[in-house]
């Protein structure tokens, strides 16, 4: 077992033998400023009481402590509005559950326990009295009378809720406990010697309401099996060994039986059992559910549908919850099917059932709550947090008190007007029945005042190919303009729009202009298999006639630009299309995607577009411009020119004045103005944006560079380290001092930490974190951090502090930073342990070192001729003169595109498919090449989109989450999902999907007779915006009439139709006459 402390320290490891339990460190690792919230598994809690099967490496999990923050922190001389933020409740992460009755016992991740019932808060149970230093417990189980705690000293503690300190049962001298579980009045512990230790406690009364279990037997497994842990039911025992072998025994008599062996199946190794009344739920390591009922004979298999493996059981007297390998959660009782027990908006890692609720906890570790209802549905599970919402009572400033308004979770308070300089803000609130006081920093601004540059102007023409209207001629000013998406698609009879290119390329309209340019229209030619159909094309003007609709094949439509995230366990990646829609695929954990959803997507699904209701400035021609992937966020600048983010907000990188666990947005939101960041209305105008792992950069439309989100290592670069939930001015790095000088730039870039960006005056620039010497000062350590900018040196003179790097293009990696120099060589400087750097060595660089020319990687003279530069995790991608895909440093998923997994600490060419090789290619010619965290992304020169790498939650975008260690192509173009149907106006009825196609059937609504427009709804991929093609005609034809139409059979159907005709106006004749008969008769 390796303990990674995932804070720049040295991992620690423990021998634990194949099947046994592994415990955490006797001390919970520590990190200045943030909080341990438990060991983690590929990005989940993990549960220690889960066997250890093969070599594992758990990581620490840290949450920022964040205290009260005020925004804007400074202000006009004249006074201001601020707002005063809480730090929220900071809810720990659980990593384990419990329940029995009513009674429910959660673990944290970092060894603390709550208990709970039904309408109760969580409570916190204290440490036991004498706790030594670092103490924390190990496990948590309860009865519904009392519940029992596993120490970090492995001794067992009890307590009910009438006692206020857990205290130590009495156990055998010398006896280290690995495991306990309770079931009513016993309790089971194995010890690290692998026998199980048997006590019971009888039931509360009025004469002893805190019974005190005694030990009744201790019990050895035959031969030399040892036992890892042990449940009971009412009647019995069953305990797993270290071979994955179960053993039953009769709980009633403990001392006088021998535990017998459960037959199973040969190879099968059991890690899991639960309890019920009668009988124990099996899980095996296959994933299979097994069900004894009470003796060593057969057991019968718990399927769940589909077949899908199970990962977690629990159970409680007759109900069982099952957690399958996807997160979904099943319940389930004895002699019934497994049925579904969650809504399926997250993915959960274990429940409980108590009374009539499922209490669960999801991948993130928070507890989630609700019940059922009487047909066994899910309700809307509703988080259930430990702590209360602090509450703020009372800000002042120079002894003046300051009128507060609440609004959610923050104040807004107007500062008076006040001389320029610093003034302390004093809040006093109350929490947790606990109060508290805090000063909040607050400067009183002097004059601003701002520079001008002079700018250089290109003619952008558009040229669309025999379709109209034509857009006029654009001037577009250098550095910070940009060709404007013109607001109406151009038409062509018999074409379809797919947007504007240069050559084969979707034109990037997120790109500086630096000189004149033509973009061109590229139409997809409308024939008889590339059109939209509907089938009839007539019917009855009644209505109630079936028709098939068919939705075009596709479009030509191709990707402008791409974006592969900061994240090793939650990967995902960003386009945007030449149709102006952004694209998401890969993990959606925190709805980093943006569609609305936290599905995981396979395959590119469109980002929705920010919601009109909210922004009613938005304009109804709207298209993205650029996205970038961040850890858990994305950014995107809209064609309204603000910059929008969705998914995860814990530290505010979402920059719309909010933060917190479990915030989150499924959808774009408009990040805020930094001058009125109380002002859900504006927002920040930019013409770039960078995601980092957890924060955000942009380039201003005034050239400044803003920042937002995480600020431990001063990446925002406000001569700070406070987290900003709105955007913060970058300083200059001439005055890094004075908050009103701000770093004019013309090009940014945030890596995981640190940030980089092409200053106004051509030098690249570095500010964040320094550890391995990503900033390329010639300074590296934890306390060569720099809160402000910093001037990357010369590689030629890297200690002249006078001097530095001229750059066209930065791209910072994890912790190595690239540059496209503007001598056109590739620089590289930062972190190289993986050979990243691509200078020939594993040794880090403080200062930019030349990337090696591949044909004499080892000639220090010589170096790589570079015109894109981007930086992953560890890995490195670059672009030379010719277009050729170039790549070298960490490739354990293949990343490197070289059909390969080995490291490369020179650049090797990237490979163009499979059918490459290493001596004759095809190589890989780009347009644009971009690094995400383990995976690789290029638009190539044919327009089209390849992927590389990890692909464990489908970031690679071809269907599957298979890797592939050579590009492949992302699967584009989405098909049509439809979704409604009107004739005119009226709405169609029974839509149903055909089988095996994107093609519905439907049926007419009545209508006047003649032709009418049929709207068909429809959604790329069945996700995003709705869209609509109104280019079918369906014809309604009077009564009486019969469609014309052609064949031999439609002409049977006419004479068959006509004879019955006739019949009718026989017997119609028939009546007649008869009647007329009957009349004669009387007269």
């Amino acid at each position: 077992m390796r303990f990674d402390p995932a804070d720049g320290s040295k991992p620690t490891e423990a021998t634990v033998q194949t099947g046994t339990l592994a415990a955490p460190p006797r001390h919970n690792p520590q990190h200045e400023g943030f909080r341990f919230d438990g060991w983690t598994l590929d990005g989940q809690p993990f549960d220690f009481q889960t066997p250890i099967l093969q070599d594992t490496t758990l990581k620490a999990q840290w949450t920022k402590v964040t205290d009260w923050t005020l925004s804007p922190n400074h202000g006009p001389a004249s006074g201001a509005r601020v707002t005063i933020s809480s730090p929220g409740r900071q809810e720990p992460r659980f990593s384990n559950i419990q329940a029995a009755g009513e009674q429910t016992v959660g673990l944290t991740g970092d060894g603390r326990i709550y208990t709970w019932t039904q309408d109760n808060t969580p409570k916190h149970v204290p440490f036991p009295a004498q706790a030594p230093d670092g103490f924390h417990y190990l496990q948590a189980a309860t009865g519904s009378q009392w519940q029992a705690a596993l120490g970090s000293d492995h001794q067992i503690y009890t307590w009910t809720s009438q006692q206020a300190t857990p205290t130590t049962l009495k156990t055998s001298q010398n006896t280290q406990l690995t495991s306990i579980s309770v079931n009513e009045n016993r309790l089971l512990a194995v010890d690290q010697q692998g026998q199980v230790y048997a006590y019971q406690t009888s039931q509360a009364d009025g004469n002893d309401p805190n019974p005190k279990p005694e030990e009744q037997a201790v019990s050895r497994l035959p031969g030399q099996a040892k036992a890892v842990f042990a449940v009971a039911s009412a009647s019995r025992i069953i305990a797993l060994d270290t071979d994955g072998q179960a053993w039953t025994w009769d709980a009633t008599n403990t001392r006088n039986t021998q535990p017998e062996h459960i037959k199973q199946n040969p190879g099968t190794r059991i890690i899991q059992t639960a309890a019920l009344n009668k009988g124990f739920l099996i899980l095996d390591s296959q994933g299979q559910i097994r069900y004894l009922a009470g003796s060593t004979a057969g057991m019968t298999p718990v399927i769940l549908p589909g077949g899908i493996q199970a990962s977690r059981i629990t159970a409680d007297k007759d109900q069982a919850m099952i957690t399958d390998k996807d997160g979904r959660l099943w319940a389930w009782q004895p002699g019934s099917k497994p049925m579904r027990a969650d809504n399926g908006n997250q993915q959960y890692t274990q429940a409980v059932s108590t009374a009539s609720r499922i209490i669960a906890i999801n991948r993130q570790g928070g507890i989630y709550t609700w019940s059922l209802d009487a047909q066994g549905r899910p309700g809307k599970a509703n988080r259930t947090d430990t702590t209360t919402v602090p509450i703020l009572e009372s800000a002042s400033i120079d002894g003046q008190a300051l009128t507060l308004h609440k609004t959610n979770d923050a104040w807004q308070a107007q500062t008076p007007a006040r001389k320029p300089g610093q003034a302390i803000i004093v809040i006093t609130g109350r929490q947790n029945n606990q109060t508290f006081t805090r000063n909040l920093n607050y400067t009183v601004d002097q004059t601003l005042t701002r520079d001008t540059r002079s700018a250089s102007t290109h003619t952008v023409t558009f040229d669309t190919d025999k379709g109209s209207p034509t857009p006029g001629p654009q001037q577009v000013d250098y550095p910070y303009g940009r060709v404007q998406r013109p607001a109406l698609d151009p038409t062509r009879e018999g074409y379809r729009f797919d947007g504007w290119f240069i050559n084969n390329v979707a034109y990037d309209f997120s790109k500086p202009v630096t000189n004149n340019l033509t973009l061109t229209a590229k139409w997809t030619r409308l024939d008889s298999t590339n059109t939209w159909k509907i089938n009839p094309d007539k019917g009855s003007q009644l209505g109630r006639q079936q028709t098939t609709i068919t939705p075009s094949p596709g479009r030509g439509i191709r990707f402008s630009q791409i974006s592969g995230s900061k994240n090793y366990f939650y990967g995902f990646s960003l386009a945007v299309g030449s149709d102006g829609n952004a694209y998401a695929w890969g993990d959606n954990t925190y709805g980093e995607l943006g569609d609305g959803s936290t599905t995981e997507r396979h395959t590119p699904a469109v980002v929705k577009t920010p919601d009109p209701k909210t922004y009613p400035d938005l304009p109804p021609d709207f298209t993205y411009v650029q996205v970038s992937a961040g850890g858990w966020h994305s950014l995107a600048l809209g064609s309204d020119g603000y910059v929008y983010a969705w998914g995860w907000d814990f530290y505010g990188q979402l920059g719309n004045n909010t933060s917190g666990y479990s915030v989150y947005s499924y959808v774009p939101v408009r990040v805020r103005d930094p001058n009125n960041p109380t002002d859900a209305s504006k927002g920040l105008k930019a013409v770039q944006v960078s995601a980092g792992a957890s924060h955000s950069l942009a380039l201003g439309s005034d050239g400044c560079v803003y920042s937002w989100g995480n600020n431990p290592y001063g990446q925002l670069g406000n001569n700070t380290t406070t987290d900003s939930s709105f955007p913060v001015p970058v300083r200059d790095p001439k005055s890094p001092t004075d908050a009103i000088k701000r770093l004019k730039a013309l090009q940014i870039s945030a890596g995981a930490s640190h940030s980089l960006a092409v200053g106004s005056d051509g030098y690249a620039y570095a500010w964040g974190y320094n550890a391995n010497g990503q900033l390329g000062n010639n300074t590296s350590g934890d306390s060569a951090n720099s809160p402000v900018p910093v001037r990357v040196r010369d590689p030629a003179n890297p200690t002249d502090t006078s001097r530095g790097l001229k750059a066209t293009q930065v791209s910072g990696g994890y912790a190595h930073s690239l540059a496209a120099g503007s001598d056109g060589n590739a620089y590289a400087w930062g972190y190289n342990g993986i050979g990243q750097l691509g200078n020939s060595t594993k040794k880090d660089s403080s200062f930019p070192m030349p990337v090696r020319d591949p044909s004499s990687p080892y000639d220090s003279s010589k170096g790589l001729k570079a015109t894109q530069v981007s930086g992953g995790e560890n890995h490195s991608l670059a672009v030379d003169q010719d277009g050729n895909a170039w790549a070298w440093g960490d490739n354990d998923h293949g990343q490197l595109g070289i059909k390969s997994t080995k490291d490369q600490w020179f650049p090797v060419k990237v490979f163009s498919s499979a059918q490459s090789t290493s001596t004759a290619g095809p190589w890989l010619h780009v347009a644009q090449l971009v690094a995400g965290d383990h995976h690789s992304l290029a638009i190539d020169t044919d327009g089209n989109t390849k992927a590389w790498g990890i692909n464990d939650s489908g970031r690679l975008g071809d269907g599957t989450i298979k890797e592939s260690n050579v590009p492949v192509p992302v699967a584009f173009n989405l098909q049509p999902v439809i979704s409604a149907v009107r004739f005119d106006t009226s709405p169609a009825t029974s839509l149903n999907q055909a089988s095996n196609s994107n093609s519905v059937t439907v049926v007419t609504p009545a209508h006047e007779p003649g032709p009418v427009t049929v709207s068909v709804d429809y959604t790329l991929g069945g996700t995003g915006q709705i869209l609509t093609d109104k280019s079918l005609t369906y014809t309604y034809t009077p009564l009486g009439v019969l469609p014309k139409a052609g064949g031999e059979g439609i002409l049977l159907a006419l004479a068959t139709g006509m004879t019955g005709m006739g019949g009718v106006l026989a017997s119609r004749r028939h009546r007649k006459e008869t009647r007329q008969l009957v009349h004669a008769s009387l007269e």
